[in-house]
């Protein structure tokens, strides 16, 4: 063996020299005591000691150091921006027809259920012609005042062919021309029963002035004769006196002076009674004028509050009997028809059907526990699940927060909670590679960063809150 050869081995066999250590090889053939101490130890186990440290080290620096999203979650549906909008009667009603089906699209304003209108037509019917009665009878009372303030001012006999009737004001009532003649025949009754009690009054009051002036006549006449009687009295008693004149011719003078004297006083009496009754006949005339007008103003107002009333029944009824056809508020479509039955009988405020609306923005509605209504505000951004697509699969939808609650509302299993509606991005999601339309009724869970922490503080907050909750106990 040459020089260059053994150097070769030797620095091949470099690292065994002067080891005292058998190979595994060789210890397999020692005792086993023996070949447990000189077989080496296995690499494997230090490196798996090494790498446990190492990760170990890896993940206390990383729960210290790296912060992870604080996320309230809330679960709820998905509904319409516009709400999914109620068929409902105002009143009880039969069903004339049903327009709709199931399923079935409809567009704004068309006509969904028929309902019978008998009913609402003859009490439309029966309050157009009470409010027809009543301005006829306002427009009687009207005329009658202008009759009076006619006769008063012009003071001329009015004439059955000048009475017309007061201008109706609401052209929309539906009165024929035979009403408005046989009111007007009744307008000129009124007013010559009128006329009639005014002229008996008048009567007595002229009856009384006559006898005033007939008592006058008499009180002047007298007034010129007891003068003269007195003077003939006078003189006859001076001839009594120088025995020229008989006494019988003086007492009959006498007589006479006193009974002229008193019916003097009687006339004068009389006429201060007439003079009375006349003022009384006048006050009666002014008493009954004005009584009746007041009667007739009265009677209007009364009319009016009437007619007032009548035209808002009137138009309660006119929505009522407009209302017995029942028309889809939106575009969308039939939901939960809920009657079949031509002739049946719904109930005021009943649900009939439900209209969802068509290409209306989506929105989600989902109840979020107590114990994140601090932290989620309008605003915020949502993920949000669909429970039918799996989101690790078809992804979320994004959305933003539009509404929260500002009370709570008591739910049995959960306690107290809160609403929360959130705007969605889009209607659709991608599935298959097709746009999936996404419609109301969905299940949903959305979720809400709130802020982030880091992952330590997860690990050590219950050990915290025993510490927070346990030493101050007595």
């Amino acid at each position: 063996m040459s020089v260059l050869a053994v150097l070769k081995t030797v620095w091949t066999e470099r690292e065994t020299i002067g080891d005292t250590k058998k190979t595994r090889e060789l210890a397999a053939f020692l005792p086993a005591a023996l070949e447990i101490q000189e077989a080496p130890p296995n690499p494997i186990t230090s490196w798996v000691g090494r790498i446990l440290i190492a990760l170990l080290v890896i993940f206390i620096t990383w729960s210290v150091l790296s912060p992870v999203n604080i996320v309230a979650s809330a679960e709820g549906k998905i509904i319409p921006s516009s709400r999914v909008k109620q068929i409902q009667p105002l009143s009880k009603a039969v069903v004339k027809k049903i327009l709709v089906t199931e399923g079935q699209s409809v567009t704004k304003g068309q006509a969904l259920v028929e309902l019978d209108s008998t009913l609402t037509q003859a009490d439309k019917q029966r309050l157009e012609s009470e409010l027809s009665s009543a301005s006829l009878n306002l427009a009687i009372n009207q005329s009658f005042i202008e009759l009076i303030e006619k006769n008063r001012k012009q003071q001329k006999k009015i004439k059955q062919s000048n009475i017309q009737l007061h201008t109706l004001n609401n052209t929309e009532l539906k009165i024929n021309q035979a009403e408005i003649t046989l009111h007007k025949k009744l307008l000129w009754q009124q007013w010559l029963q009128y006329q009639a009690q005014l002229n008996t009054i008048k009567s007595t009051l002229q009856k009384t002035q006559a006898e005033q002036k007939i008592n006058q006549a008499l009180i002047a006449k007298l007034e010129q004769t007891l003068p003269i009687i007195t003077k003939r009295t006078n003189n006859m008693q001076d001839l009594l006196k120088k025995d020229y004149a008989s006494e019988t011719d003086y007492l009959a003078l006498e007589q006479e002076r006193i009974q002229q004297q008193q019916d003097l006083a009687v006339e004068k009496h009389k006429s201060t009674q007439l003079e009375s009754a006349i003022e009384e006949n006048q006050q009666q005339i002014k008493a009954f004028k004005a009584q009746t007008k007041t009667q007739h103003l009265q009677a209007i107002t009364e009319q009016q509050r009437q007619i007032e009333a009548l035209n808002k029944e009137i138009t309660k009824a006119h929505n009522i009997n407009a209302q017995q056809i029942l028309y889809s508020p939106v575009n969308g479509k039939v939901q939960e028809l809920a009657i079949s039955t031509i002739g049946g009988i719904v109930t005021d405020a009943q649900q009939l059907m439900l209209i969802v609306p068509d290409e209306e923005q989506l929105e989600v509605e989902v109840i979020l526990d107590n114990k994140d209504i601090g932290f989620v505000h309008q605003g915020m951004a949502a993920e949000i699940k669909i429970h039918t697509f799996p989101f690790t699969k078809y992804g979320v939808i994004n959305g933003t927060v539009t509404h929260v609650s500002n009370d709570a509302r008591i739910d049995e299993q959960r306690g107290l909670i809160y609403v929360m509606q959130i705007k969605m991005d889009k209607n659709t999601i991608r599935v298959n590679k097709k746009d999936f339309k996404l419609i109301p009724g969905m299940q949903v869970t959305a979720e809400v960063q709130t802020g982030k922490r880091k992952i330590v503080e997860f690990f050590m907050a219950p050990l915290l809150k025993a510490k927070a909750e346990s030493i101050r106990e007595r």
